[in-house]
């Protein structure tokens, strides 16, 4: 029902369009066939911009479709030709030459050469992320404080990397509030049929918890539960290990091989971004001692420029604290970010 109305909508000014896709539920578009690539169509159609500026389908759903203007196919071979592409009956064809692809996930198809599936890829497109916040703790010990991060991220059409470092450090009265850093890695491949798999380690130190080294690396599947045009909802489950050791003399280091379980949330507003991320590590030996890390960020002013804010929550709980520490601390931030690319 939902691309029987995508084609009512299409239809009117359809003597204006060029492209023709047609599905095997009998419904089709007319619009600009922008590229084929690793089984997703990805269409300009004019009166849906407002939507999205591209809709995407899935090259399995297709039947047909026809071009109105030249396009450079490829398929399996590596062999490219350019022309007037058409498709029928689980093969395309082009009017500059004689080969013939089958619409499989090494069909691709591409309209300018920097476009080309094959050349773009590969292409790592990186923002980066500097920060620096105004603090409040509760747990451990209380106060306020402040701290400075820095975050990559680098996209391409298969996977994405994301590396942060954060420090933290106050005194409050004659006590330290704060001390402990955190260095994260994560890698993720790109949702293929809604699954994804993942590799994440977290490691740094927390000396006001008495915790001089830690380290949580972790690998494993994900999947997204939900997306649509604003939001995404990811889960993630797999194997880690956990390390720990301590400052307080006699206290064992910890050595875990653990689970690793998560679930990231992401909504974009007109106006802001909602990010919560939650990991629950639970040791496979001992299923009473876990971790759990939790932080909600709402980022606003994102559109006015490379300055931005960010309000946020982060919650940590180790259900056996070293010594006489709180099990859960949580902290409060809002954190004036510097975006570049």
């Amino acid at each position: 029902m939902k691309r029987m109305r995508l084609v009512w909508l299409s239809f009117l000014p359809s003597c204006l369009l060029a492209d023709t896709l047609t599905f095997k539920d009998g419904s089709f578009l007319h619009g600009q066939i922008e590229r084929v690539a690793d089984g997703v169509v990805e269409m300009s159609v004019p009166t849906l911009k407002a939507l999205a500026p591209l809709q995407h389908f899935s090259l399995k759903d297709v039947e047909s479709f026809l071009t109105d203007d030249p396009v450079a196919l490829s398929g399996a071979g590596g062999a490219v030709v350019r022309g007037v592409a058409s498709a029928n009956a689980g093969r395309a064809t082009s009017s500059g030459g004689p080969e013939s692809f089958e619409l499989n996930n090494t069909f691709e198809l591409w309209r300018e050469p920097q476009s080309r599936p094959l050349e773009t890829k590969e292409v790592r497109k990186w923002t980066m992320e500097a920060d620096v916040d105004l603090v409040g703790r509760s747990g451990a010990v209380s106060g306020s404080s402040y701290s400075a991060g820095f975050k990559a991220k680098g996209v391409t059409a298969d996977d994405t990397f994301t590396g942060s470092i954060r420090g933290v450090y106050a005194v409050s009265g004659n006590q330290t509030s704060a001390d402990d850093l955190h260095l994260n890695l994560v890698y993720e491949t790109n949702p293929k049929k809604e699954v994804f798999w993942y590799a994440r380690t977290d490691t740094g130190y927390d000396y006001v918890r008495y915790i001089d080294f830690f380290s949580v690396n972790a690998a494993g599947l994900g999947q997204r539960l939900y997306t649509d045009a604003r939001s995404k909802l990811d889960f993630h489950y797999g194997l880690a290990h956990r390390y720990e050791e301590y400052t307080l003399v006699g206290q064992s280091p910890l050595s875990a091989p653990s689970a690793d379980t998560g679930i990231v949330f992401n909504h974009e507003f007109t106006w802001a971004t909602l990010e919560s991320v939650v990991n629950y590590v639970p040791s496979l030996l001992n299923l009473g001692d876990y971790y759990i890390h939790h932080e909600t960020t709402l980022h606003v002013l994102k559109n006015s420029g490379p300055l931005s804010l960010k309000l946020g929550i982060s919650n940590d709980l180790r259900s056996n604290p070293v010594g006489n520490q709180a099990a859960l601390e949580t902290t409060y931030f809002l954190r004036a970010t510097y975006v570049w690319k």
